[in-house]
This record gives structure tokens, C-alpha cells and sequence, in this order.
């Protein structure tokens, strides 16, 4: 296998022995000068200050606070949104506990009110104090009206318009 760098021949580890009694032994390379590669660019003061803008840390930094509001947000939302149910929660109960105070207080009128007044008492109230009675027979009177009564219009007929005409149309279809 020929190739160009050592660090890939797999040659080297061959234990086989391809017909020669010696191993093949890396050919040693004669020591070259390597250039010594400086990493280090100097900037001039322009340069530097440009480079010291965090552009893309500022975008990323402004994506992380708008990332940070939006979940505060939703969490106040949220937050808010429970005291409210849990205040208006209190209110229904209150509003509960009144209206069967109310119910109860009616239910003890109502009871005192009949026991106080039966039907023979108001009846008697009736009779001795206001001077009422009962309908008796000859108190109903029926008046009959003639089917002959007519009326008059005065005014003078209009002829409908177009509006009128269909609309007429349409209710005697519907009739």
C-alpha cells in the first residue's frame, strides 16, 4: 500500500511476512525547518472596537429576554387569571349563603302569614269590614253586540306600490 503519509500505513502493522526477512522500518526523513504559524492578528483600534460589538450575542441576548417575557407573561397570566376565578368563587359562595338566608327567611313569612290568615278569616274581614260579598247570579250581566256594525273610511284608498304588490303576492302565496 503506498502512501504518501505514515500515519496511514497499515503496512507497519502487518505481522505477516511478505518474503523479506526484515521488517519495513519507516524511512527516517531529515529534520526540516517548520515555520512557525503565529495565531495572533493584530487589530488596530477601528478594528478592535468593531470587533468588540456583540452583534450576535445581542441578537441572541435579545431573543432570550423576549423568550423570558413572553414565559413571565404567561405565568402572570395565568397567576391572574386564578385570583380572579378564586375571587369571583367567593363572591357565587357569598352570594349562595345570602340567598338561602333569604329563602329561609321567606319560607318563616310564609308560614307565619298562614298561620295568621286563613281563608274563613279573610273572608270575614271581607264581609264585616269592607263591605264585600260573593258573585251571586243576579250581579253578572252579558252584553250582545249586533254583527252588523260597519265603519267608514274616510281617507281615500291608495294604490300600492311596486313593494306593496309583491309583498302581497308573497302573503297570499304563504296563506
Amino acid at each position: 500500500m503506498a502512501s504518501t503519509s505514515n500515519a496511514y500505513d497499515f503496512d507497519l502493522f502487518d505481522s505477516r511476512d511478505h518474503g523479506s526477512a526484515a521488517p519495513k522500518l519507516p524511512e527516517p526523513k531529515a529534520p526540516q525547518k517548520q515555520k512557525q504559524k503565529n495565531n495572533v492578528v493584530k487589530l488596530d483600534e477601528k478594528q478592535l472596537r468593531r470587533s468588540h460589538r456583540h452583534s450576535a450575542n445581542t441578537v441572541k441576548m435579545l431573543m432570550n429576554l423576549a423568550v423570558v417575557l413572553v414565559i413571565v407573561g404567561a405565568i402572570g397570566a395565568v397567576v391572574f387569571s386564578q385570583v380572579q376565578l378564586t375571587e369571583l368563587t367567593d363572591e357565587i359562595n357569598t352570594a349562595n349563603e345570602s340567598l338561602s338566608q333569604e329563602k329561609s327567611i321567606a319560607i318563616q313569612l310564609e308560614m307565619q302569614a298562614a298561620s295568621k290568615l286563613n281563608t274563613e278569616e279573610i273572608e270575614q274581614i271581607a264581609r264585616e269590614k269592607l263591605g264585600m260579598e260573593k258573585v251571586a247570579d243576579g250581579q253578572t250581566s252579558y252584553i250582545s253586540l249586533t254583527q252588523d256594525d260597519e265603519g267608514t273610511i274616510v281617507q281615500a284608498e291608495k294604490t300600492p306600490n311596486l313593494l306593496d304588490r309583491i309583498w302581497q303576492v308573497l302573503q297570499s302565496l304563504f296563506s
